[in-house]
């Protein structure tokens, strides 16, 4: 997840431009950004990023006739006309290449009591149990569906960018299933359930 954290632009006010050539690729609504900033240890941004706390969601699709999934929790709503959700998936998962080649998925945000289907996407030792819950909806022919979770939601993918070692996926809601409960969040490298 990016955000505009430069100091010298904050809304409307007025920053300094600097002095030395620049080359903007952006639409001209931000300043320019130096892309020489000095390394950052791999080890301390994947500490950094574990501590943001956020939703997790189950992807499924389809390969062929089997079915593919994983767990991310990299998911953020885009828009709301078009209803739209991004997220990020690894380019060595074992899905990825599915997803691409799909062109719809199923996207289930997982509520608290979902921790043990979770783990089941997350972990590959586990990967021989996905799908196996009877909560799966095996039959829907544009991807699998579980029954479960906050929000259950068929989806055609829209976009892909790359992005080095990930691929964003940028997906267009189809039909979205509302359930009531409290929601699983992934936290300093674990899942917890919060309160509702």
């Amino acid at each position: 997840m990016a955000f505009d954290a430069d100091p010298r632009w904050l809304g409307d006010a007025a920053w300094q431009a600097p002095t030395w050539p620049v080359v903007d690729a952006s639409s001209g609504a931000e300043p320019p950004y130096d892309l020489h900033t000095p390394p950052v240890d791999p080890a301390a941004f994947k500490d950094a990023l574990a501590r943001l706390a956020s939703g997790v969601a189950i992807v499924s699709c389809w390969d062929g006739a089997t079915p593919r999934g994983l767990l991310v929790s990299s998911i953020t709503g885009l828009s709301v006309e078009p209803p739209r959700f991004l997220f990020c998936v690894r380019k060595e998962a074992s899905s990825h290449d599915a997803l691409l080649a799909a062109g719809a998925c199923g996207v289930t945000i997982l509520a608290a009591d979902d921790e043990a289907e979770a783990l089941r996407f997350a972990l590959p030792a586990q990967a021989h149990e996905r799908f196996t819950d009877p909560r799966w909806d095996l039959a829907t022919p544009s991807a699998p569906r579980l029954h479960a979770g906050l929000t259950s939601t068929a989806c055609v993918i829209d976009q892909t960018i790359d992005a080095g070692g990930h691929t964003i996926v940028l997906v267009t809601a189809t039909h979205v299933t509302i359930r009531p409960g409290a929601p699983l969040v992934a936290y300093d490298r674990a899942l917890h359930a919060l309160p509702a």
